[in-house]
């Protein structure tokens, strides 16, 4: 497809390129919904610092883990030093984990709660994602199983290294046709404030059955495996059991309360 935008002299990547305009719009579509939710908006910039600091890093680790043994990451950083660490993909799961861990320590640091911010932000999540998942197919990386049907797609400048005449199931924009009607879905369900953290355990039940689903369409061999199932069909299954565990203890507090 497109992997780089050629401005003159200047090459930018299309997949760098779309993360940072997700990762801004998430954090200006979050803080304008925060503000009118008379919330302060001071503090979320700082939440979002934290969160996409620590969402870079996450992503970058998990990318690592399920591409390369152990042995392989130590001689790795032997051969080429630290350098090597920043260079290769990202794992949107190591994100998410890292962005989360994040936000938790931001939210520490200005001396607030995180779930009141909870309603304004999640929905903005799938939409970053959407966006990103575009600079995936610009990039022809994220790609799907190989096949004959009418769906298939050939990537010429594939950046993964899949040939150019091999046309194969475009996941990137399945995945993301699926986080926008999460992200309309959402803008609907949080019109009513939302007790705690619901709105996010809504969003993990959501996007894990995407994901899960989806893994059973992908064809590229960075994902690693654990058995019969992808490293993000267990991350899957964890965040699906979480969402709906959250709901629950949720729903029993605001019984309990009553």
């Amino acid at each position: 497809m497109l992997p780089y935008l050629h401005l003159g002299k200047t090459q930018i990547p299309m997949y760098g390129l779309c993360m940072a305009v997700a990762m801004l719009l998430a954090v200006g579509l979050s803080y304008i919904r925060t503000r009118r939710r008379g919330e302060d908006g001071d503090r979320l910039i700082t939440i979002a610092l934290f969160a996409v600091i620590f969402g870079i890093l996450g992503s970058k680790i998990l990318y690592f883990f399920v591409t390369y043994s152990w042995e392989e990451i130590v001689e790795l950083v032997h051969s080429n030093g630290v350098k090597s660490l920043f260079e290769g993909g990202l794992v949107f799961y190591g994100g998410l984990i890292g962005g989360v861990i994040g936000a938790f320590i931001g939210a520490a640091v200005v001396k607030t709660r995180l779930s009141r911010y909870s309603d304004a932000v999640v929905p903005t999540l799938p939409l970053a994602h959407a966006i990103g998942r575009m600079g995936c197919f610009c990039s022809g990386c994220c790609y799907g199983r190989a096949t004959d049907s009418w769906i298939g797609m050939c990537f010429p400048h594939s950046i993964s290294g899949l040939a150019p005449d091999v046309a194969v199931i475009p996941t990137q924009l399945i995945e993301s046709g699926a986080n926008l009607l999460v992200f309309i879905f959402l803008l609907w369900f949080t019109r009513k404030r939302r007790r705690g953290f619901t709105a996010l355990f809504v969003y993990m039940m959501l996007y894990g059955v995407i994901r899960f689903l989806i893994e059973f369409l992908r064809g590229d061999e960075i994902r690693g495996f654990f058995g019969a199932l992808s490293t993000s069909q267990w991350i899957s299954l964890a965040l699906i059991a979480t969402g709906a565990v959250g709901l629950v203890l949720t729903g029993a507090k605001k019984k309990t309360e009553a």
